[in-house]
């Protein structure tokens, strides 16, 4: 409460400062002090500009007026002004009213400065007028008081000089029986419906006036309330203000330009090269350079990239173009043998070159089509094993035209290093099934070849025939038999050889599919 008397006191006191001020300056003007010739334009002079005063006075010790901005009628007996006796006895600034001025034909103020001369004798005065209605003005216009509130100047008193509420103001300030408790503390009173209100008083210019502040209790219980939550909400909105603030700062300085790099490495990082960092024109230097050791970095792995399947295209290139000889050259070599068996007239050698040929035809079967697919690629064994067994159906002689073939082969794709020992494998198998297994020429007889997927991505291949079954206890000392062995231990395999629940011979190969799960 006192903070607001002192507030709303704030522009009297100016006012009143002022007009000391300037009949200080005044006094030391020499034609002012002399009341000669020049000191009605000194004085008009000095009250251009100030609202607040009306008029300046020069008056002699006799009370004669010397000069003035704005003169007083010729009638005027100053000396019958309370402000005369006051000016005989005082030596400081003081401000006397209010009364008419007559001159001004309104209400003023008297601010009176008793001058001395050399001698310390009383040399008359120098007064400013001030206006009643442009202090009563700017009490109407706080804008800053809280909603209600009362501003009330009085004088010792305690009569109310000038109020933005002159209606309610005498009934709250009560004549100004608050005055001798003037210490700025709390003065309870009542308004005009007798509800509670409480007031403060704060002296102005040596206590010759007060400035009132009064508020209904309603009202100043809310405002300490919202004054209480303001109190607790403004640290509050204050750090979350200063967290905003710096969460914005930080986005635009930090996040989103980490956030834009994140983005630069996840695209290079997917080999995405082409991406270049143009968004990073207006971020801080640093992430400028941090992008462009990035945007380096993708340059030299894209070339490395490029340079690496540039190499590799070539290694496939001249793999193949291997494998293309070696399917030539394996060629070659049957056409050889064709030859000599052509010409040879012991069956057994006959035999035997036919048995070469046959291993030799599998293993070009095989060049071939590892020739047909990529370097990286898996062979399809379905469409090789068939071949292969019609192979070896075309070659073998006239005296096993009655033996039949049934297949049933699942797809599985292996790799080459897998393909060529199993495409061996199923050669023996089958040669054995018809030369070494069935010795009865023009026999009856069937052989099945059977390729089933088993547990844990193995594969199960099995070659039976139904005719005279294992003829020795130690089979597997046969060249054939060991040359399967052989084959079965570089697929990692597992071979049997054993009789049919029906009769003949059942050869198994447990393996694995080293290339891609079977094909459904």
């Amino acid at each position: 409460m006192r903070q607001s008397a002192l507030a709303a006191a704030s522009d009297e006191l100016n006012a009143f400062v002022g007009a000391e001020q300037l009949l200080l300056a005044l006094a030391k003007q020499y034609d002012v002090r002399a009341g000669g010739k020049g000191c009605q334009r000194r004085l008009e002079d000095s009250l251009r500009g100030f609202a607040l005063f009306g008029n300046l006075v020069r008056v002699a010790a006799d009370g004669t007026v010397l000069c003035a901005a704005v003169q007083p009628p010729s009638n005027v007996d100053v000396t019958k002004f309370t402000w005369w006796s006051q000016a005989l006895v005082r030596r400081e600034f003081f401000v006397s009213g209010p009364f008419r001025s007559e001159a001004l034909r309104k209400n003023v103020f008297a601010g009176v400065l008793p001058l001395t001369d050399a001698g310390g004798e009383f040399d008359g005065t120098l007064n400013v007028a001030i206006d009643v209605q442009w202090l009563t003005s700017v009490h109407e216009r706080q804008l800053r008081l809280p909603r209600g509130s009362v501003v009330a100047l009085l004088d010792k008193a305690g009569a109310i000089v000038a109020s933005n509420a002159s209606k309610i103001a005498p009934i709250v300030f009560a004549g100004g029986a608050a005055l001798p408790k003037g210490n700025g503390g709390m003065i309870s009173s009542t308004g005009p419906d007798g509800e509670p209100w409480s007031l403060s008083i704060a002296p102005v210019l040596r206590h010759e006036y007060y400035v009132g502040f009064a508020m209904p209790d309603s009202e100043l219980t809310r405002l300490s309330y919202m004054s209480v939550a303001v109190d607790l909400l403004l640290p509050v909105l204050m750090i979350l203000l200063a967290s905003l603030a710096i969460w914005l700062a930080t986005n635009r300085l930090v996040i989103q330009w980490t956030d834009t790099l994140g983005r630069m490495a996840v695209a290079y990082g997917k080999g995405h090269y082409a991406i270049r960092p143009q968004a990073l024109n207006k971020a801080p230097r640093e992430f400028q350079v941090l992008g462009a050791t990035l945007e380096d970095m993708a340059a030299a792995v894209q070339a490395r990239d490029r340079s690496l399947k540039e190499a590799l295209a070539q290694k496939e290139l001249l793999v193949k173009e291997v494998h293309h000889r070696v399917k030539n050259t394996l060629q070659i070599v049957m056409s050889l043998l064709n030859l000599q068996s052509n010409q040879l007239r012991d069956p057994d050698a006959r035999g035997a070159i036919d048995q070469a040929r046959a291993r030799i035809n599998s293993l070009a079967l095989t060049y071939r089509a590892i020739y047909e697919v990529d370097l990286n690629g898996a062979v399809d064994l379905k469409p090789l094993l068939s071949e292969a067994i019609e192979q070896v159906q075309k070659h073998s002689d006239q005296a096993h035209a009655n033996l039949t073939v049934s297949v049933d082969l699942a797809r599985c794709k292996v790799s080459g290093d897998t393909a060529v020992p199993l495409m061996l494998f199923v050669n023996e198998a089958m040669t054995s099934a018809y030369s070494h297994r069935s010795p009865q020429r023009n026999a009856v007889g069937h052989i099945s070849v059977s390729l089933q997927p088993a547990a844990d991505g193995r594969m199960n291949l099995v070659i039976a025939d139904d005719r005279n079954g294992l003829d020795q206890p130690n089979a597997d000392t046969a060249t054939g038999d060991r040359l399967m062995q052989a084959l079965a231990q570089q697929l990692s395999g597992e071979m049997t050889i054993r009789n049919g629940d029906a009769g003949g011979t059942v050869v198994g190969l447990n393996f694995a599919a080293n290339a891609e799960p079977p094909i459904p």
